[in-house]
């Protein structure tokens, strides 16, 4: 039987008229089809009569009389009769949908309509979806759970057959994708065929149940159990078995070789959150080119099944290297610090003079916290990994935006040319209102090219681009895997990337590169490595299509304007013929280690023929590696002699062990190497009994200065134009062990 939803006065309303607000009772003098349309709207209801509480709600919609009967909607209901006081088709509430809205991707709109569903009082279930060639979402539909029909299965007859639960409800929103890889609503269907929940139950039904727990923390006014807490920072539970496989190898490594470090991090449940490992050759590495550190997180966006990071940097050869590894079950601030302190100290209390990281607020907290002393950047190449993630549909839907958006972050050196080509990219492929393109536009200070020109980063992107070694283990990081597998693809990737590097060290000792017979040049080619000299080759020869204007001297300064003739872009010199320095306003010196050509074309102006020998850093040489590494002792305070004594044997330990793989190699330097450790020992003993640092020169020194007694036996081991050439071991100190 049909109910009247006629103008009927409810009870409320005649005992206390004048408790309603002004503007509820000019809304509610209105015409009863305009406001009925505004309730309507708010709660669609159709095919059906109209539960008592409806029936009151329509009859009498005052604030007070909402709040009664539905109070998780009191606020937006009020929302619109307010506005209705000045309109005559009462609008839309924002959190209705509506044709022609418009969200970022498929989740945005699925919470969307979600919290539409909890406020009006059903569930949502996804359904129908198409795709394109290159599996690319390009529609969905997104309807109410009761939409269909269950089918029963033929031949199958249940012992306690389920509840039937749906109706064929009609009610849907529909969502396709638009040129700019956004998705817009195409279809809304409000109306449905059931009753519906009261808004203040619907948190109940399915597709709200995920944040049960979180709402009745928060209605209760109790902050969440701090176990919740700390599970909601973790990126996800440790698949059983990998502590005990991660465990292994760590324990394993460390047998075979005693330098090997490793740490791992216990949480506030005696649950165990992190791992961190390094061997000792890369310790050395970090040593000699561990200026500049990449912290590669890329495992988000490589949507890789366990959470494995490395610290990676590059060497003379402009090839990527690893300093260490970390499997990070724990990503919070706390965690991350531990990581930070735990590199640090694996790596002799050493900090990089700059870290690249990805856009992540919780490691640069941590990095305030523990390597204050650095400067930190946001690595473009992690910019651009994060962007196909989050602007995958306009990638895979456009031939050409890849190209304008590497270029537009990768290429731009100015300022002005970057801003006018992130402009001109967000006006070609219409992403004004992208939000996560507005967030990164704004935090472009910390990411951009031309905002970092001052930082040293040793022009790592170009070797990050050409080289994603996380994205080369991706797939033996899947969880349906077992780990120990894993540790056997990352040490064959180690050795094969070492394996490289010993090629390049004897190709750049044994080669002589043919240059055009210019003293600069050859200068060049005689100090560094081939593939950081031909970057310098590059540079050099663009020198001569610069021009360059004197603009005047003060002192033994003189002051130049070099143009950039295809471009006509200005860049100002500055030569102080005292010392012979010299600055760019490029800064391509002082952000990738190798001087530009503005500074070449100044030079020759000048007749210089050689680069003054502070602008070639000892980082791209070919000796890079040779000598002791004696400047970067910072050993932690101690009050105690054992913890001195401890880091000493640390240090040895790993001088010697590197030594003994090196001389393991030949049977002649296995031999060697056993003969003088008798010797060895006699003057060690020497020197603790007369407790004099003067050590008598082995018998193998040819030099009449005293030497370093292990740069005397390394010497010893490196024979002339041999594949080991210019792989030099030296002293170096570090705090090493579990």
């Amino acid at each position: 039987m049909e109910e009247r939803m006629g103008p009927a006065k409810c009870e409320s309303e005649a005992e206390t008229p004048t408790h309603y607000p002004t503007h509820s009772l000019l809304a509610r003098n209105r015409s009863a089809s305009s406001l009925h349309q505004t309730l309507a709207s708010l709660l669609p209801v159709s095919h059906l009569s109209a539960p008592p509480s409806l029936s009151r709600f329509l009859a009498c919609p005052s604030p007070r009389g909402i709040s009664a009967v539905f109070p998780s909607l009191s606020f937006s209901i009020n929302q619109a009769m307010g506005v209705a006081e000045h309109a005559d088709v009462p609008p839309n509430p924002g959190w209705i949908p509506h044709l022609d809205m418009q969200f970022d991707n498929e989740d945005a709109a699925y919470a969307f309509y979600n919290s539409y569903a909890a406020c009006v009082g059903f569930s949502v279930r996804k359904s129908k979806m198409w795709t394109t060639s290159k599996d690319v979402l390009a529609a969905r539909t997104l309807v109410c759970s009761k939409q269909g029909f269950r089918q029963k299965k033929k031949g199958f007859e249940p012992k306690k057959p389920r509840p039937a639960t749906r109706t064929g409800c009609s009610a849907c929103m529909t969502i396709k994708i638009t040129p700019s890889g956004r998705y817009r609503v195409t279809e809304f269907v409000p109306d449905h065929n059931h009753l519906l929940a009261n808004p203040s139950t619907a948190r109940l039904l399915r597709s709200h149940r995920a944040k049960v727990k979180e709402r009745i923390a928060g209605d209760s006014g109790m902050p969440p159990d701090s176990s919740d807490k700390h599970q909601l920072k973790r990126r996800k539970a440790m698949p059983v078995g990998d502590a005990g496989a991660v465990l292994e190898y760590l324990q394993r490594m460390q047998v075979e070789n005693p330098s090997f470090f490793y740490a791992v991090r216990v949480d506030g449940n005696d649950s165990i959150a992190n791992f961190f490992w390094a061997d000792a050759k890369s310790v050395m590495d970090y040593q000699y080119f561990g200026d500049v550190v990449c912290f590669d997180m890329t495992y988000k966006a490589c949507d890789c099944g366990r959470p494995f990071a490395l610290f990676v940097g590059v060497n003379n050869h402009k090839q990527m290297i690893i300093f260490g590894s970390a499997l990070l079950y724990d990503e919070s601030v706390e965690s991350l610090r531990w990581l930070l302190d735990t590199f640090k100290d694996a790596m002799r209390g050493k900090q990089p003079k700059t870290v690249l990281t990805d856009q992540c607020m919780e490691i640069t907290d941590a990095l305030v916290a523990a390597w204050p002393r650095t400067t930190h950047r946001i690595c473009v190449w992690h910019v651009y990994q994060n962007a196909m993630m989050h602007l995958n549909q306009v990638f895979e839907g456009s031939k050409t935006f890849a190209h304008d958006f590497g270029q537009c972050i990768f290429d731009c050196e100015e300022e002005e040319e970057f801003v006018y080509a992130w402009r001109a990219m967000i006006d070609k492929y219409d992403l004004d209102d992208n939000e996560w393109l507005a967030k990164l536009y704004e935090d472009r200070l910390t990411w951009a090219l031309p905002y970092g020109k001052q930082v040293f980063c040793a022009d790592i992107k170009s070797s990050l681009q050409k080289e994603n070694l996380i994205s080369l283990l991706k797939k033996h990081l899947s969880p349906q895997q077992e780990l120990l597998p894993f540790f056997e693809h990352y040490d064959t990737l180690l050795n094969e990337r070492r394996c490289l590097e010993l090629q390049a060290d004897a190709h750049a000792g044994q080669n002589i590169l043919k240059v055009p017979p210019l003293r600069m040049l050859k200068q060049a080619a005689n100090v560094y490595t081939p593939a950081v000299f031909k970057l310098f080759q590059n540079e050099f020869e663009m020198y001569m299509d610069c021009m360059v204007y004197h603009c005047g001297d003060a002192g033994t300064i003189s002051d130049y304007k070099v143009i950039v003739d295809e471009k006509s872009r200005e860049h100002f010199v500055r030569y102080d013929s005292s010392d012979s320095s010299i600055f760019c306003s490029c800064k391509k010196f002082e952000s990738a280690g190798i001087q530009c050509r503005h500074v070449f074309k100044v030079l020759d102006y000048r007749n210089i023929k050689e680069l003054p020998p502070r602008y070639i850093l000892k980082r791209w040489r070919k000796d890079a590696k040779l000598g002791a590494v004696t400047d970067h002792h910072e050993y932690p305070s101690a009050d105690s002699s054992k913890s001195l004594i401890a880091n000493r044997d640390n240090d040895l330990c790993c001088i010697f062990s590197t030594l003994a793989a090196r001389a393991a190699k030949t049977v002649e330097s296995f031999t060697f190497i056993e003969s003088q450790s008798e010797l060895l020992l006699e003057q060690v003993e020497h020197i603790l009994q007369t407790r004099t640092f003067e050590i008598p020169q082995l018998t193998i020194a040819s030099s009449i200065q005293p030497r370093n007694l292990i740069e005397s036996v390394v010497e010893s081991l490196n024979h002339d134009n041999n594949t080991d050439t210019n792989v030099i071991i030296s002293a170096a100190n570090g705090i090493l062990g579990f």
